[in-house]
């Protein structure tokens, strides 16, 4: 399967967030949208490539978090694409609570997180389709892909894995300084182990929600790491 990948870098400093197209032959795959704030940029983005509502096959959310979420349900109504996420953090996207299928947190993210990351009413969504690991996306212009269950960040965060070793990982992992575990997890020991089975798989380029693309090999986090 051959495909073209871009990096869409939306916003800026610690509030910039990717989303990435995948491009086959039979169209485009969006891998997460980014906030509300990052909407007109995202949508000309999408126009410069190329991606239109003939050719756009699918929506993949890799969590519900607002900076990934944020432009799903515009999607779908501007473009008609279908949304897809895993059902763990489904209830996310449909009442816009960031901590659905969470560890309770303290009272200071409590406090601190909707002010910045809320998803408002009309951006809410109900996901047209739910994806689990038996996923076949074949349909979408994927086959081969895999959808892997790598919690830690959040209980239905997921990755798809293509054939030629291209990850896009969500927040499981990141490359804001270098690459390393996601800097903010919910469940330490889950996240651990699910780096350890990525160590397992045929990755090669790791492509994730926050900084730049990187080589696996380059990943120095061990289990005893956070």
């Amino acid at each position: 399967m051959d495909t073209v990948i871009t990096r869409l870098e939306l916003g800026s400093g610690l509030l910039s967030v990717n989303a990435y197209l995948i491009k086959s032959g039979s169209g485009f795959v969006l891998v997460d949208t980014g906030m509300r704030r990052h909407r007109a940029r995202l949508d000309r983005r999408l126009g410069e490539l190329g991606c239109t509502a003939e050719s756009l096959r699918l929506v993949i959310i890799t969590h519900g978090d607002a900076d990934h979420i944020g432009n799903a349900a515009h999607l779908r109504k501007a473009l008609d694409a279908p949304v897809a996420m895993h059902p763990a953090d489904a209830p996310m996207a449909t009442e816009g609570d960031m901590f659905a299928g969470r560890k309770r947190p303290g009272w200071l993210p409590r406090t601190i997180l909707p002010l910045f990351a809320r998803v408002r009413e009309a951006d809410r969504y109900e996901p047209d389709a739910l994806l689990g690991e038996e996923s076949d996306l074949g349909d979408y212009g994927l086959p081969g892909a895999h959808v892997l269950l790598l919690g830690g960040h959040s209980s239905g965060s997921i990755a798809l894995l293509l054939p030629d070793g291209s990850l896009f990982c969500g927040d499981v992992l990141e490359n804001r300084s270098t690459p390393k575990l996601g800097s903010i997890m919910d469940d330490v020991p889950v996240a651990r182990a699910s780096v350890e089975r990525l160590r397992t798989l045929p990755v090669t380029t790791v492509y994730p929600g926050h900084g730049a693309p990187f080589r696996f090999s380059e990943l120095r986090v061990t289990v005893g790491e956070v």
